[in-house]
């Protein structure tokens, strides 16, 4: 057993407001799942008091940011963008890993218009936008995307090594999407993966989510790490660098097979 692997610090935005369909549990299952393997992992909240610098950020190497209702986006969305955002970009341009949820991960995009044709700028981290559908398009065809969802992961990913000697169960995401916006990326952009069930990113297209450098958003909830060990595991050894460290290959192992059979069962679901 190795009791000298690095501290897992994960900065987690705005836990107050953006916990939609139990997202915080994506927090802890990462800690749980490093608290297993002797990992020391710590958990700051960042809030709209929260105070951020530069200096901040080189004690974090996992930033969590969750879904939230439109009126509780409301009420971080300035802080982000005008107190937070350049501070995280950099950190995300530095490798940093991050995973953003549904409201978060539209966030990081150029804009987003709601249903009454109000645009919101985003960060413009990355080069894609999100549009709901007018109160006049609803029908049932633009109605909310929800329902269980089945993600085949994009090949880069399965592909990198960390991930791969980490990953026991195939190439498969599963969660709950429950969204109204539609988020088109640029052809230049990576999705997480495409879909296999229900819609993800849009209703044209089958991408889900996105994946650059070491940065994630997805729609996926559940919470999503919950439901797909795999990628928890990639996440903390990531966060680490495990991959830079003497004798650490990979995360060492332990009983997961209820955790791996949520998963499976996942599959099954309905609607």
């Amino acid at each position: 057993m190795n009791t000298n692997l690095p501290k897992l610090k994960i900065g987690w935005f705005y836990p107050k407001y953006l916990n939609l369909y139990g997202d915080r549990g994506n927090v802890e299952i990462l800690v749980a799942r490093a608290k297993l393997r002797n990992i020391p992992v710590e958990v700051i909240e960042i809030d709209l008091d929260t105070k951020l610098d530069a200096a901040f950020f080189k004690e974090i190497n996992l930033v969590f940011m969750g879904g939230g209702p439109d009126l509780d986006q409301q009420k971080i969305y300035l802080d982000f963008l005008e107190n937070k955002g350049n501070h995280l970009m950099e950190f995300l341009n530095n490798f940093g890993v991050g995973l953003f949820i549904c409201g978060s991960y539209q966030l990081l995009g150029k804009y987003y218009k709601d249903a009454y044709e109000k645009i919101l700028e985003g960060l413009g981290f990355l080069d894609f936008y999100t549009e709901s559908p007018s109160s006049s398009e609803k029908t049932k065809s633009k109605s909310r995307m929800i329902g269980n969802i089945i993600v085949e992961v994009n090949s880069l990913l399965l592909n990198e090594p960390v991930f791969r000697s980490h990953n026991k169960l195939g190439n498969t995401f599963v969660g709950f999407e429950n969204h109204g916006g539609r988020t088109y990326l640029s052809k230049d952009l990576i999705p997480l993966g495409l879909t296999k069930k229900n819609q993800g990113n849009n209703d044209l297209d089958l991408t889900e989510g996105v994946f650059y450098k070491n940065t994630f958003g997805t729609y996926l909830h559940g919470p999503l790490l919950a439901r797909n060990p795999h990628f928890a595991d990639y996440l903390i050894a990531k966060s680490i660098k495990i991959e830079s460290l003497p004798h650490s290959a990979e995360l060492e192992k332990f009983d997961t097979s209820v955790i791996v059979s949520a998963h499976e069962k996942s599959k099954k679901l309905k609607r």
